[in-house]
Order: structure tokens, then sequence, then C-alpha cells
């Protein structure tokens, strides 16, 4: 997998010098990292209780494909934990085993021992019910500063996420490749 920090120098390369998320978004796990396509959710902060309340999610669960990455926009709610280990088995089930919030999660030690890959702000115990409500799916979001369509490629590792334009994609690889094989050839130099 290529890095956050090599991806983002070629996006830099190419005008595109806003794609890596607040570094406020941390993993739960040292050693979590992935990539994928993105299915996104925007989340917004409601005091009402709603019907519904994951209505949203259940609706993203039926568009997910093995592999997806979620990427849940909060509108910089982070008062409930809008995502947490039932939601994760219920994603598992369906082959997506990460998910990218600019909000807080709960159950972060269960999400953990199963394996479930989260960049997120920080943990409550608090349900979501009642505190913010999913409002769109698969539209564009704002998740930690940077614009995320559906599709768009989400790449994390320890020292981030960044987020690869669909548009762009296969050029940002290719050239990811090319400036990685000269950097091995400077390593071996130097070695």
């Amino acid at each position: 997998m290529i890095s956050t920090a090599l991806a983002t120098d070629i996006m830099d390369g190419l005008g595109h010098r806003h794609q890596a998320m607040d570094p406020s978004l941390r993993p739960t796990r040292d050693d979590t990292h992935f990539a994928g396509p993105a299915v996104t959710l925007n989340s917004v902060p409601t005091e009402q209780p709603h019907a519904d309340p994951y209505g949203k999610i259940f609706e993203a669960y039926e568009l997910m494909n093995p592999g997806d990455i979620v990427v849940i926009a909060t509108n910089g709610d982070v008062s409930s934990g809008l995502w947490g280990e039932l939601l994760s088995t219920a994603a598992a089930a369906k082959g997506v085993h990460n998910v990218v919030t600019d909000g807080a999660v709960r159950d972060v030690r269960l999400m953990n021992e199963m394996g479930f890959g989260c960049f997120c702000t920080g943990y409550s115990p608090l349900d979501s019910a009642g505190r913010c409500i999913p409002e769109t799916l698969q539209e564009p979001v704002v998740c930690g500063g940077v614009r995320v369509e559906p599709g768009d490629f989400v790449l994390a590792d320890f020292e981030g996420v960044v987020i690869i334009p669909a548009g762009i994609r296969q050029q940002v690889f290719t050239l990811c490749q090319q400036k990685l094989e000269g950097e091995n050839t400077v390593r071996d130099e130097l070695a």
C-alpha cells in the first residue's frame, strides 16, 4: 500500500493540495491502515428524537461492497458516538471493515478486538439517537475538512487520512509507483 505522505506529495504536484483530513482524526489502533472507495454519509446534530435514527445507515448497508470505506461527516458534532461495535459488525458482514468520521465513535475496545479499522476525532459512550441523525447518503460530504465524493479513494495510515479524487486515482497511483521506485534507488545508493 502506498503511504499517505507519498500520495499527498503526488497530489500536491497535481494541484490537489488539500486532500489530507484534519490531523485531529486519529486511528483507534496504531497499526491501522486501509484503502478503498468511499461510501458517504452526512450526519447533522439534532435535539429531537427521530422515528428511524439509523435508517440512512441501514440504507448504506445495501450499497456497500466488500472493501468499501464508510466516511461519515458530522458537521462538527462530537456529542455522541454515531458508529460503534454493532454497526461495525453489520458492516463487516458485508465485507466492509473500516470507517472514517470527523465525529466520535463508541464501543472502541470491541471494535478494536474485532479488527475493525477506524479513524475518528474522539470517543463517546453516548448513543447518537436523539443527538444526531444521518441525513444524506452517497452524496458529496466534507469530512475532516476535505470534500469526499462517493467512490473517491480513501487512503489511511498512522499519519492520517487522505482522499484521492476518483478522477485522478489512476494517475496518482502511477506517479506514486514511479516516485517510490526512484526513492528506493536512492535508498539503495545510500546504503
